[in-house]
């Protein structure tokens, strides 16, 4: 595939062209064949074009999409742990007694901001949107029926509470690409993203408790919620020694210990309370470590609710992200995104309209992919270097991309997140879009930082050439 003539630089044409691909080829794919292989075709066009009209050298590309799994790794091992982390939580009762603690809590005057709560800490704990509204979702909306709250209100305090945590925590599957397509330590992006998704939170329980005092006369039907509680306490021993995991593990992080140290201790004492406080044989829980855990009461609701994790689980995630590596890898090479930051000129020349063209670029992103991972891959991309170029810190893109593409998945409606939510909640974007307040308050927050630069991390002048220093500081 090599090719002696005179490499050329790619033009804002071809680079835009390219983008069209790729966004043709996610939304023809969309529900055909998987998103990693979508990605793997849009990697495989854009190094074929690389090598044979614009003349560059495999060996540079294949170089580079090296060196994105070399910065990616830690990233991978860290979703390896999540999967033994889910599992072994799930044997132990550590994600059960969450559950079971955020249903108590329930009553008609406190129910939007505790139905916002208790959905977003219990997806942060497992970092999934999807089976937390699935489950906790329905039984939340049908309680919000008998009290009569109106489904859009209801849902968005559901749906607000699922993708926050989904896109927060370091479990997640969306998080984990985040980190690892910007080289940073999942933990780290947790933390940084406090100010955005952590403070959109409590904004959004602010609202959500003003506006629950609207509904503050309604009755719940407790049958639901009893249902749930009876077949949890059936299947464990409930008490709040089971929630020792999770505090190690945040103990540990706020410590700065190294992740995979922390995650594993977060396993063992998992592993230790299923045996000990559960009476779990130990090989049992050792292969649903491997193939996930499995409930099998006859309740579908109970089942899918406490069933997944394990290692197997991961598998179809990190494929995606080894692919992101390949067409991340082959981009850099060729320049694609350098040139479509380029030709933006002014917007991407000073921090605050950087920060909102790759936050508007995210959404779009994501609209047109029908994925989170699209807007996550592409932006990821498309202004690493223009970050560094003014001086702001990788960790700050990593940010912008999550805070743009993890929220709107749940918006847009050919995506998997939003049918999920139509089809559980039976609502739709528009009905919940209005009250979807952790999504509106973090947004606005991140685009007062950009423009502020208030919780803004600047990038080390150890790691910028002279003449990005000299740049960054007349901006920063």
């Amino acid at each position: 595939m090599e090719n002696s003539s005179k490499k050329r630089d790619i033009t804002f044409i071809e680079a835009f062209g390219m983008i069209l691909v790729y966004v043709a080829v996610f939304v023809w794919g969309k529900g055909k064949f998987p998103t990693g292989m979508a990605i793997l075709i849009c990697a495989f066009f854009s190094a074929a074009y690389g090598v044979w009209v614009l003349k560059t050298s495999w060996d540079d590309i294949f170089k580079n999409i090296l060196k994105m799994f070399d910065m990616g790794m830690p990233a991978i091992l860290v979703l390896l742990m999540v999967g033994f982390i889910s599992a072994s939580w799930l044997a132990s009762g550590t994600i059960p007694v969450l559950i079971v603690y955020g249903l108590k809590i329930l009553n008609p005057s406190i129910f939007l901001v505790a139905a916002f709560l208790v959905t977003a800490i219990v997806a942060i704990a497992t970092g999934s949107s999807w089976t937390i509204v699935a489950t906790f979702g329905v039984a939340l909306m049908g309680i919000a029926k008998g009290m009569g709250i109106p489904p859009g209100v209801a849902g968005g305090a559901i749906v607000s509470g699922c993708w926050l945590g989904d896109k927060w925590s370091p479990l997640s599957d969306t998080t984990n690409l985040g980190a690892a397509v910007t080289g940073e330590d999942v933990f780290s992006v947790f933390k940084y993203n406090f100010h955005t998704s952590g403070l959109g939170g409590v904004g959004a329980a602010i609202v959500f408790t003003i506006v629950g005092f609207k509904y503050s006369g309604g009755v719940i039907d407790s049958g639901k919620i009893q249902s749930l509680l009876d077949g949890i306490n059936g299947l464990y021993n409930i008490n709040a020694l089971l929630l020792l995991p999770i505090v190690v593990v945040i103990y540990f992080a706020i410590k700065r210990k190294p992740v995979l140290p922390v995650l594993m201790l977060g396993v063992v004492v998992g592993i230790a309370l299923a045996v000990i406080v559960q009476g779990k044989d130990l090989a049992q829980i050792i292969n649903a470590l491997y193939n996930g855990y499995v409930t099998e009461t006859g309740v579908t609701e109970i089942d899918k609710l406490l069933s997944g994790g394990g290692l197997l689980s991961m598998m179809s995630v990190m494929l995606i992200i080894f692919c992101a590596f390949v067409l991340a890898g082959t981009l850099e090479t060729i320049g694609t995104m350098d040139a479509l930051v380029t030709k933006m000129g002014s917007l991407t020349k000073t921090r605050g309209p950087l920060v909102l063209t790759s936050y508007i670029t995210s959404i779009l992103a994501t609209y047109l992919g029908g994925t989170a991972y699209t807007g996550v891959i592409l932006n990821a991309g498309m202004y690493r270097s223009a970050y560094k170029k003014i001086g702001l810190a990788n960790i700050n893109l990593s940010r912008t991309v999550l805070e743009g593409s993890g929220h709107t998945s749940a918006l847009v409606p050919w995506c998997g997140s939003h049918v999920i939510i139509y089809a559980t909640l039976g609502i739709t974007w528009a009905d919940f879009l209005p009250h979807y307040y952790s999504f509106w308050v973090s947004s606005a927050l991140l685009i007062i930082y950009g423009f502020t630069g208030l919780f803004t991390k600047k990038l080390e002048e150890e790691e910028m050439t002279l003449e990005e220093v000299e740049v960054a500081q007349t901006i920063i």
